[in-house]
């Protein structure tokens, strides 16, 4: 009877538990829910609010700060482009196209006049022809708008020679000679005056005429 007792009481104690653990397994409203189901749930619940509320917003604000720079930098480009092309034509507007006699040449602070019988002179060609007669020879190649001026090539040259004493001549083959490679000068162009500023002489010129209504000046000694 002790040992029946005894079993009984045991059996009594599982089932108890059971039915402890059967309670802790059921949800409100009586269902059976596993045990270690809640808190997995909570974790893949979690990731999925992280993923959906979180991660989504920061790919958002990433994409949108690429569109912003994408943005910034067309508007740069853009803004760089206008300015190279007001650049350029204030720096060959109402010039290109025309053949400039020079009238007068600035250098150490003296200004000397040029005679129309020399023939001094500059022209700069739609195509982007440079050309300028110091008298003596003839001087070409290319120049390109740059800025408030123009830049020109490595210019080629007639080989004629100079023995004379004309001070006139010699400013101006030394002026027209300032021209270079890469050499940047400036213009002031003011109705049919130009003014042009290469290395230490400022040259004041005169519109002559359209380049193609003008023959190249022939060389001519002092």
């Amino acid at each position: 009877m002790a040992i029946a007792s005894s079993v009984g009481a045991s059996w009594q104690r599982q089932e108890s538990t059971w039915s402890a653990l059967s309670l802790q397994s059921e949800d409100e409203h009586g269902a059976a829910v596993d045990p270690g189901a809640g808190p997995q749930r909570l974790m893949v619940m979690n990731g999925l609010y992280r993923r959906q509320g979180a991660a989504w917003p920061m790919r958002h604000r990433a994409w949108f700060v690429a569109l912003v720079g994408a943005c910034t930098l067309l508007m740069s480009l853009a803004l760089a482009a206008c300015g190279s092309a007001t650049s350029a034509r204030s720096g060959s507007a109402g010039v290109t196209g025309y053949v400039w006699q020079v009238i007068a040449i600035s250098h150490d602070g003296t200004a000397t006049s040029i005679p129309t019988r020399l023939q001094v002179a500059m022209r700069f060609s739609p195509g982007g022809q440079f050309g300028a007669n110091d008298s003596v020879n003839f001087h070409s190649g290319t120049y390109r708008a740059a800025g408030d001026g123009f830049t020109t090539s490595a210019l080629s040259s007639t080989g004629a020679g100079y023995a004379g004493h004309d001070p006139a001549v010699l400013l101006a083959i030394s002026a027209i000679g300032s021209f270079d490679n890469g050499v940047h000068a400036t213009v002031q162009l003011t109705g049919n005056r130009l003014v042009v500023g290469v290395g230490s002489y400022t040259l004041t010129c005169q519109r002559r005429g359209a380049e193609t209504d003008v023959p190249a000046p022939g060389a001519n000694g002092g």
